[in-house]
């Protein structure tokens, strides 16, 4: 997640405490995975929607969440050691369906590429050292690298939803998901930009709604939702929350979306001290393709 999305919240001095945890490899990198039931208490519905592909698992929130639905979930992690915890915690609950990748994302054709863990919060590394070292530096990996539609080539068409992620990269993952067989019928981005919006656009999207992250605990399961199993759910700060038909309010055009994502950047662009976001948001963009009933 983005800079714009922590700085000056409340919950920064517990993040930075859970994040020199973590990577010290005291505890499991998962305070955040609210909700958790054992496997006898909440049983998992069949794995039968089809693939939600989750660009950055970090610890696990999302993909839990998209299992619980009933998708099969692809999940994809540069950090090693989030890969390891939650694949322990997920085993622990009986928790089948996902699927850890351990790859960082790139656009160059290598197969391994220094990664930057952020010591102030895993949620801030990047393939990019300046991204990846704010606020308390980083510590320095190397980890394995792919480009994504090469690993998802084979079952693009069974994939439902694409959410991508990432720090620095998320325009590199967003045009691998493009190259794809077959365009999946919803994807997000974080903190979209124009340029995001306009490949979207020109890979057959058509309809797009912006998701405020700031609210994103107060979202809760339509009881009509088409994207599989409907329960209470209470979302924890920080996750990506709902995607799709899910989310209030009316798509919205091109052309609309549009103005809206440069106003967007340009109230972000203009606030002194990352006040936007503070006070304001920040925001997901989600984009419907023109084929999705």
């Amino acid at each position: 997640m983005s800079n714009n999305r922590k700085s000056g919240l409340s919950r920064a001095a517990a993040k930075v405490r859970e994040a020199g945890r973590a990577l010290r490899g005291k505890n499991a990198p998962l305070s955040n995975l609210t909700g958790v039931e054992t496997a006898a208490e909440a049983p998992l519905p069949a794995a039968d929607q089809g693939i939600i592909v989750d660009i950055g698992m970090n610890d696990g929130t999302d993909s839990y969440y998209y299992r619980k639905r009933g998708f099969q979930v692809i999940a994809v992690e540069a950090i090693p050691d989030l890969c390891a915890a939650v694949s322990k915690k997920f085993d622990e609950l009986g928790l089948d369906g996902v699927d850890i990748k351990n790859f960082a994302i790139t656009d160059s054709d290598v197969d391994e590429v220094t990664f930057y863990v952020n010591k102030f919060d895993t949620e801030w590394s990047s393939v990019d050292e300046e991204i990846g070292s704010r606020a308390e530096g980083a510590e320095k990996i190397v980890v394995p690298a792919i480009d994504v539609s090469k690993l998802l080539k084979d079952v693009s068409k069974q994939i439902r939803y694409v959410k991508i992620d990432i720090e620095g990269l998320d325009n590199v993952a967003l045009a691998q998901i493009m190259s794809l067989p077959d365009r999946p019928p919803y994807v997000s981005v974080e903190n979209g930009s124009s340029d995001m919006l306009q490949t979207l656009y020109e890979n057959g999207y058509d309809r797009f709604k912006f998701s405020n992250q700031k609210y994103t605990h107060y979202q809760t399961i339509p009881p009509y939702s088409p994207h599989g199993k409907v329960f209470d759910h209470q979302f924890p700060d920080g996750a990506s929350g709902l995607f799709g038909e899910d989310l209030e309010g009316e798509w919205l055009s091109y052309e609309d979306a549009m103005k809206v994502q440069k106003g967007l950047n340009l109230a972000a662009q203009h606030a002194p001290n990352n006040l936007f976001a503070v006070v304001i948001g920040w925001f997901d963009l989600h984009a419907k393709h023109s084929s999705a009933k």
